[in-house]
């Protein structure tokens, strides 16, 4: 009987995440950490997710660096029909951004909360959020 061997695959490393407190519309949000953290964030179409029959759409911004092809997101978790990830409703915005780029940039969540109309920023594990995998998308 033939014996099957299964190598260790290596874990994928999330994505690093900060999460944003800010009271401004999502277009001026982008804006300020643009300037803050020399981004060139755009607008991407929007997240949409479905639950229970409600269709929610997220404002989402993005810049892909080349030719690596690291990527920044920024994602708002309150839209008009809902919030995104549930279990972090004091949360209005994520910002998501490859782990290269967090090694790269170590002074990112101090940028951010330095930028213009951000409240809060503070650094959270996708592992731990319910439905962190919808910021993935």
């Amino acid at each position: 009987m033939a014996k099957l061997k299964l190598k260790p695959v290596e874990k994928l490393v999330d994505p690093g995440v900060i999460g944003i407190s800010s009271h401004v519309n999502p277009h001026r949000l982008c804006w300020s950490l643009n300037k803050a953290l020399g981004l060139e964030l755009a607008r991407r179409s929007d997240l949409v997710n479905e639950e229970d029959g409600v269709k929610a759409c997220y404002a989402a911004f993005e810049q892909v660096i080349e030719p690596d092809g690291f990527r920044w997101t920024l994602v708002n978790n309150h839209s008009g029909s809902g919030i995104l990830v549930k279990q972090q409703r004091q949360t209005d915005y994520f910002l998501l951004m490859d782990p290269e780029l967090l090694e790269d940039h170590p002074d990112t969540l101090e940028r951010v909360r330095s930028a213009e109309f951000v409240l809060t920023a503070y650094p959270l594990v996708l592992d731990q959020l319910r439905n962190g995998h919808l910021l993935l998308l």
